[in-house]
Formats: C-alpha cells, structure tokens, sequence
C-alpha cells in the first residue's frame, strides 16, 4: 500500500513537471466505474474479515470486479498493466489458498511477521507454488516498510501511467511523446 501511495505522488509530481494538470484526469474516458467501486467495497470488506476463507474469497472477487472494470477500459494508458498485476495475484491466491508471503524478503524489507491485518497471506515454502509471484520485492520504505509482489508492481506502475497519461490530457500529449520531448538533447 505504501509503494502505491509513493507511486501516486511521484506520478503527480512527474505529471505536473511534464506541464500536466490534475483537472486533466477528470476527462479521463472512464467507463463501467461501478464495477472499480463494487471492487474497492470488496477489499475494505476483506480487510476487515480475519476468518483466511473469507477474506480469500473477498479478495478474489475484488479482482474480479476490478478485471472487468480494466476489461471495459483497456484504452486508457496503465489500465492494462494494472489489470494484469491484478490478475497475476488472483492466479497466485487462487493456486495457493493465499498469498505467499516470502520470510527473507520481509525480513530484508524489515517487516514483522506477526503483523496485525495479515489474513489471507500464508508462509511461502515447499507446500506453496508460484512463489516469485507472490509478496517477494522487498520494499523497505522509511515509515512503513513493506514486501509487494511483481503483480502488486505491475498495479503501481499502471496507476502511475494512467495518472501521468491523464494529467497531460488538457495538453493533448500523449505521455511518451511528452517525455521524448523533455528529454531530447537540441541539435
């Protein structure tokens, strides 16, 4: 959650340097936005159950609301990506019964293990598949260290771009074209 808020005020400070304005993501063309708002409903939900089936199967129907609201909306810079972290940690739940936590990367991101609010999460081991997949990226930042998963990345980096992408609409730039532009050397 953290590197997703990190990830969000870096890319509202990106968006802003590349000459970009937040009113922009306001004419993002966001269809199907009750789908994301049944998803988001589903994640509190889960976080607030402590029983691990529950709060499985609260997760998983999270991602799947959020996989169609993403399906509906592929045309939007980072939805896509999103939607693949997205369905990249469902798969890794779904095999798994939960989402395998790696002991050494919580341990280099200096997270503690007996964490309150960790249901759903399980020891990564021999009994797990998938493991790379699951929460391996250590994430050790100053007030609330972490460990994501590559699908927990992919999310980040999707949200970035779409908020960069959505910023530089009232320019009418498209983000890469922006960003070779600020970056080319004169000649």
């Amino acid at each position: 959650m953290g590197l997703a808020v990190l990830v969000l005020l870096l890319a509202l400070g990106a968006g802003a340097l590349l000459g970009g304005r937040v009113s922009g993501l306001s004419r993002l063309p966001v269809r199907h936005l009750p789908w994301l708002g049944g998803a988001f409903a589903l994640q509190l939900l889960g976080a607030l159950i402590s029983a691990p089936a529950l709060h499985q199967l609260a997760l998983l129907a999270s991602a799947g609301l959020a996989v169609r609201f993403a399906a509906g909306n592929l045309h939007i810079a980072g939805i896509p990506l999103a939607a693949a972290g997205l369905l990249l940690n469902a798969l890794v739940i779904a095999v798994n019964g939960g989402m395998p936590l790696s002991e050494h990367a919580a341990a280099r991101a200096g997270v503690p293990l007996d964490r309150p609010g960790e249901a759903g999460r399980i020891a990564a081991g021999p009994d797990t598949v998938l493991d790379a997949f699951g929460e391996s990226v250590p994430v050790p930042l100053p007030l609330r260290p972490e460990v994501d998963s590559p699908g927990d990345l992919m999310v980040a980096a999707g949200v970035g771009l779409l908020v960069v992408d959505g910023m530089l609409r009232d320019r009418g730039t498209p983000v890469f074209g922006a960003l070779r532009r600020r970056t080319a050397r004169p000649r």
